[in-house]
Formats: C-alpha cells, structure tokens, sequence
C-alpha cells in the first residue's frame, strides 16, 4: 500500500516541477519578447527626433532667409524642437537644433551664409 501512495505522492511533485519549468520558461520569453519590443520603439524615437531635427533646420534656414535679423531662441511646436540662432549680421548664421520625441533627443548644427 505504501508504494502506491508514493506513486501519488511522485506524479504530484512531477506535475509541479513541469509547471514550474513551464512558467519560468514563460516568463524568461516574456521578458526577452519586452526588451525587443522596447528596443525597437526607442529605435523608431531616434529616427523620428532625427527626423524632426533635420525638419527644424530647414525650418529656421527658410525662416534666416525670409529675416535677416532673426537672432536668438526659436521653438518650433510642431516639431518639437528648439533652436539657437547666432547670427552676426554679416550674413553668416550658426544653427543649433535640440528635436525631443518622447525623451529622446537629438542635437544638430549648421552654420549658413546668406
């Protein structure tokens, strides 16, 4: 009588080791699936704040070339992005572009002459 009680006892414990293997394989895939999927997202960020930041050059390049006084701090909303115009009023303009796009920033310069 024994043994089969044990038999219980063995299919049981079996049983929780399987499921235990099951869920910690589960969650080690969850994770590795979050950190992928977090990755990609700050990639797709770090191309758009890019983007924006080439956008918001062009931007306040046209905006210099429309007024020669503009000089100064420039925010463009819809780009998300701010600018620093040093200008010298001898027609040579020094840019610089700060684009955010949900925390992530990226910084870029020009200098023109117009």
């Amino acid at each position: 009588m024994k043994r089969k009680n044990n038999h219980g006892f063995m299919a049981l414990i079996a049983l929780v080791l399987l499921a235990t293997g099951t869920l910690a394989f589960s969650l080690a895939t969850m994770s590795a699936a979050a950190a992928y999927a977090d990755m990609s997202y700050r990639r797709e960020l770090r191309i758009q704040a890019r983007l924006n930041a080439d956008a918001c050059l062009d931007s306040v390049s046209l905006m210099a070339a429309k007024d020669y006084f503009l000089n100064g701090h420039v925010k463009l909303s819809e780009f998300g992005c701010d600018a620093q115009v040093a200008n010298d009023l001898k027609g040579n303009l020094n840019i610089r572009v700060n684009a955010n796009s949900n925390r992530v920033s990226f910084q870029d310069s020009r200098s023109i002459s117009i």
